[in-house]
């Protein structure tokens, strides 16, 4: 799975690069118009058109009965519990392709959400460095380090929270780019990233060790040496949001509105039922 996880995360950086260097608004919307041509194609393929086609020409038929014997009770709610029936046997038939469309649609959701759920630090800000013990460790005892690489900064010193088993720092990014921190302990050290400046690419910001889930969720990211007696690591960013006038979104509701926009005008393009 991480092998896949770092496939597309491979995919989608070369997809999304004419809108790299901070047009994310414009990236959004392409991958929005790609997803919505994909999933019809997809809905189409998977799906039984004639048999949809079908049960909604029938419904259309129920809806003009009752128009037209809107004054005779028994037919309308004989129409009204057809018109259910075939309501239910278009959801059946819709039951298998939408099963099938979950899968790219989490992977695509994923992915986004490297890239466009958090903005990069922009210079002279700060960013908390969370690190947390595993289980059964000790704040106080766990001989914990934070070596700033070029490009970045303490803020604070390390600050050691016992009952949350965590130990933080505060640190300042110096100048917009990629940098790195050593975090080590005693059974080890490991590399941190520190995201800075509008470049669309992934941002990782939490940190452990390697497991199935891991690589799904969070592909290409470092993974916590087995040794290191830690459990996760986290470094916060500011949220990314897209500012409408007169409200804010962020990438999930952007991205799920403006697919199913785009989707609504495809399907007549497609002819998809």
């Amino acid at each position: 799975m991480a092998a896949i996880g770092q496939a597309l995360t491979w995919f989608f950086t070369l997809l999304l690069r004419p809108f790299e260097n901070g047009q994310a608004f414009a990236g959004i919307i392409f991958v929005s118009l790609v997803t919505g041509a994909v999933m019809l194609v997809l809905f189409k393929v998977t799906s039984n058109q004639q048999a949809m086609r079908e049960v909604k020409s029938r419904i259309s038929a129920h809806f003009l009965e009752m128009r037209l014997y809107k004054d005779d009770f028994r037919t309308v709610a004989g129409s009204q519990g057809r018109v259910l029936m075939a309501n239910l046997r278009y959801m059946r038939l819709a039951l298998l392709p939408a099963v099938v469309l979950i899968v790219p649609v989490v992977l695509i959701m994923i992915q986004l959400n490297l890239r466009y759920a958090y903005m990069g630090l922009a210079p002279g800000s700060t960013a908390m460095v969370k690190v947390k013990v595993a289980e059964g460790g000790d704040v106080l005892a766990e001989h914990l380090m934070l070596i700033p690489g070029e490009g970045v900064e303490k803020a604070s010193p390390a600050v050691r929270i016992k009952h949350l088993g965590e130990v933080d720092w505060k640190v300042r990014l110096v100048e917009p780019g990629v940098h790195e921190m050593r975090l080590s302990s005693t059974s080890g050290e490991m590399a941190v990233p520190v995201f800075g400046g509008k470049r669309l690419i992934p941002r990782y910001t939490v940190f452990r060790k390697a497991s199935f889930l891991e690589g799904l969720l969070n592909p290409g990211a470092p993974g916590i040496p087995s040794a290191m007696g830690l459990e996760s690591i986290q470094v916060t960013y500011p949220p990314m949001v897209f500012d409408f006038g007169l409200f804010e979104l962020s990438w999930l509701w952007t991205f799920l509105i403006v697919s199913m926009a785009f989707g609504f005008v495809l399907k007549f393009i497609f002819k998809v039922e």
